[in-house]
């Protein structure tokens, strides 16, 4: 079983930091253009939770 320490722990996170940030970032930037990709969805108007409704 193995057993991590508040040290050793803060030790793998600031000897790692680099990588963290890359998988941060690129996480970051998959989310953002999945999101401007279904803002320019044009099947919006036929769903019916985006539908406006008037009247």
């Amino acid at each position: 079983m193995v057993s991590f320490d508040m040290q050793s722990l803060a030790h793998w996170f600031t000897s790692n930091e680099n990588a963290i940030a890359v998988i941060v970032t690129v996480g970051v930037a998959v989310f953002l253009v999945c999101c401007l990709e279904c803002t320019n969805c044009s099947c919006r108007e036929k769903d019916d939770l985006f539908r406006r409704r008037e009247g």
